[in-house]
């Protein structure tokens, strides 16, 4: 069983999850040692006609009157088969107050963003993007009930660099008894500011990069894409809202529309800048307690996954990234005016 373990100098926790191991050795034997093709998809776990393998759907976006764990979803949210935290997991109290381990309580979901195996989002249309946007608010509205935890992350990982084991698109959630370290942090730092300024820091970032245009990617009315000023690595890139919100679950359906035609815009300059990139896309979004928060404002964080993680980074988070933040904010904003020149000829 997973257990939660708490590093005595830095308070950072961390999951020790060694069934998941275990599990992905499994699942490499199965799809690659059926037949061939079995991994561009006739054998994918999260293809459509194949429900009963990935697991009892959680929740789905499929058409009215469509039965559950059959085909026809858009979109689809099971339980992680070996889920690094589970919701049928105690707590528990540590019994030593130097090495502090606690149960793997917290859940762990796998949203399957598209039935098509060799979707990917910069050629998933915006509303098909909304889709999945809306599976992440539904579901954690849902644990938020669960007086237990605390905290959510959601992660996509795109590619086999950035660590995916699966090509077909997906995204997965994990809800926390606890807020961890980056977000703890991010926070601490949101509210400083805040009572310095009586603003918050992400409305005011938005605000200089909009007016200054030096790191912009692209923009509207409602959202805003930007390479950040201190980009850990080549081609980062932020989008938020600009309408000031603390909790990613908060937000409307008219909202998450008009983020997913950001993301759906982002992805498809970064697809063609960087050609394919493998990438980690991050939700950043307030703990329970915090979602009327002045200080703190949600947003997704893109990390294109070109080279290996220098060393710097693992000791004391030094990240050393190759390419300013001035010079991929211009790469991605001419990649598809490019493209469009192209089309127009």
């Amino acid at each position: 069983m997973s257990e939660l373990r708490r590093d005595p100098i830095t308070g950072r926790w961390v999951v020790i999850a060694p069934e998941r191991l275990r599990a992905r050795d499994v699942d490499a034997v199965h799809l690659r040692g059926g037949p061939a093709g079995a991994i561009d998809g006739d054998m994918c776990p999260f293809c459509e006609g194949q429900e009963s393998i990935a697991g009892p759907e959680i929740l789905a976006w499929r058409p009215p009157g469509s039965l559950h764990n059959t085909p026809g979803w858009t979109v689809r949210v099971v339980a992680n088969r070996e889920p690094a935290l589970r919701v049928e997991s105690s707590l528990g109290e540590s019994s030593s107050a130097l090495f502090q381990t606690l149960g793997g309580l917290g859940a762990h979901e796998v949203i399957i963003e598209s039935p098509r195996h060799d979707a990917s989002w910069s050629t998933m249309g915006a509303e098909e993007i909304q889709r999945v946007l809306w599976a992440w608010r539904e579901r954690m509205r849902d644990l938020r009930r669960d007086f237990r935890l605390r905290s959510f992350v959601v992660v996509k990982n795109h590619g086999e660099a950035s660590g995916a084991t699966l090509d077909h698109p997906h995204s997965q959630l994990v809800a926390l008894p606890m807020v961890p370290q980056h977000l703890d942090a991010a926070l601490a730092g949101a509210r400083t500011y805040h009572q310095a300024t009586t603003h918050c820091v992400f409305c005011d970032i938005a605000t200089q990069e909009v007016a200054t245009e030096r790191r912009m990617v692209s923009s509207d009315e409602q959202t805003v894409a930007f390479a950040p000023f201190a980009s850990r690595v080549p081609f980062e890139t932020w989008i938020m809202p600009r309408l000031h919100r603390a909790a990613f679950d908060e937000e409307t359906d008219s909202s998450l529309a008009a983020v997913a035609e950001r993301l759906s815009d982002v992805m498809r300059r970064v697809n063609t800048t960087l050609v394919s990139p493998a990438f980690t896309l991050l939700l950043h979004t307030a703990p329970v307690g915090e979602e009327r928060s002045a200080a703190y404002h949600w947003h997704l964080e893109i990390l294109p996954r070109l080279g290996p993680v220098n060393g710097l980074a693992f000791d004391g988070g030094l990240y050393v990234n190759p390419v300013a933040p001035e010079e991929s904010a211009r790469a991605l904003r001419e990649a598809v005016a490019e493209r469009s020149a192209v089309l127009l000829h």
